[in-house]
């Protein structure tokens, strides 16, 4: 596994309804935080309810200030397009996560958004965790309605950028069902690498168990539809880390996590991943504490505090990356 080192950094986050939480000068500390430890790739987003002007009609401002600079910074992008353009998380109707009304509609920002920045980003993920209820209110069909998006999605971006990386959105939870019925409903050939999300509670006896064998059903699942050769991305793993003097909110119903525990778990996560060379990238989640945005132990999954002070958990990624591996 030759430098599957990543983070989520929620970079397009500077709206009020997330505390302004990267505006562009932290943005730039951030970047160059990331830059002189070496790092490779970062995951973030950029919102279709951002850009949308109506039917066709974007504005990339707000992205168009940083998008293109990552790679000044050393970054390559991993770039989420996702969400409901209608509502924004803030307003209360839960409709940021409902299905698109039209997915032609959805495949155009898709379309948008990739030939504009097609010299900056070559990775593409579309929509996050489409088989978690938080994030795709749609029917429980076992990721059909998914898949027909994905589908139009991937043609879009191809269409712009024939050259690109295509990712499905991250699968979650019960990984393996779902990854079984990924395949199922034909969404194999639509991604170019498969994504999945093993958060796994760190603290629990089979945690080494839970990991092989998830990875194991998932290879079972990929080889039985002929597509062994692909590789594994992990675009989300993790556990919070408390910092000494804060409430100690529990994780996974179990324990709280302190900071040296958080290290530990980066430091196992990349152990393990590296005895399955089926997996090419993990990303950490997240880079930055979230300061009060999840109201539980999810604003401690940082590597860095609020104010970018390296946590333990950053040092040992420091010492992993200068190590490679």
């Amino acid at each position: 596994m030759s430098d599957p080192f990543g983070v989520i950094a929620f970079l397009h986050w500077n709206h009020d309804w997330n505390f302004f939480h990267f505006d562009d000068a932290t943005r730039l500390r951030a970047l160059a935080q990331l830059r002189d430890i070496g790092l490779r790739f970062i995951r973030t987003d950029i919102l279709w309810s951002d850009v949308d002007q109506g039917v066709g009609k974007f504005d990339f401002s707000a992205y168009d200030s940083w998008i293109p600079r990552l790679r000044e910074f050393g970054l390559e992008p991993l770039i989420l397009l996702h969400y409901n353009k209608a509502k924004s998380a803030s307003d209360g109707t839960g409709l940021w996560n409902q299905p698109p009304d039209s997915f032609e509609e959805f495949a155009g920002y898709v379309h948008a958004t990739v030939r504009r920045y097609r010299s900056s980003v070559s990775h593409w993920e579309i929509w996050n965790e489409p088989n978690h209820p938080m994030y795709w209110a749609g029917p429980p069909d076992g990721l059909a309605l998914y898949i027909r998006l994905l589908k139009l999605a991937r043609t879009a971006a191809k269409d712009a950028d024939p050259a690109c990386r295509v990712l499905n959105g991250g699968i979650t939870g019960e990984i393996v069902r779902d990854v079984t019925s990924f395949y199922a409903n034909g969404g194999g050939p639509l991604t170019d690498a498969l994504n999945i999300h093993t958060f796994i509670n760190p603290l629990e006896p089979g945690r080494r168990e839970n990991f092989d064998g998830v990875l194991a059903g998932v290879k079972k699942t990929m080889a039985e539809h002929g597509d062994a050769a692909k590789r594994i991305w992990i675009t989300e793993m993790g556990c919070p880390g408390i910092p000494a003097g804060h409430p100690k909110q529990k994780w996974f119903q179990g324990e709280p996590m302190t900071e040296d525990q958080q290290a530990d778990w980066l430091d196992t996560q990349y152990d393990w991943a590296a005895e399955h060379p089926e997996i090419e990238r993990l990303f950490w989640a997240f880079y930055r504490d979230t300061d009060g945005i999840f109201k539980d132990a999810t604003d401690y999954l940082g590597i860095v505090r609020n104010d970018l002070t390296p946590k333990p958990a950053f040092r040992r990624l420091a010492e992993r990356i200068r190590r490679g591996k």
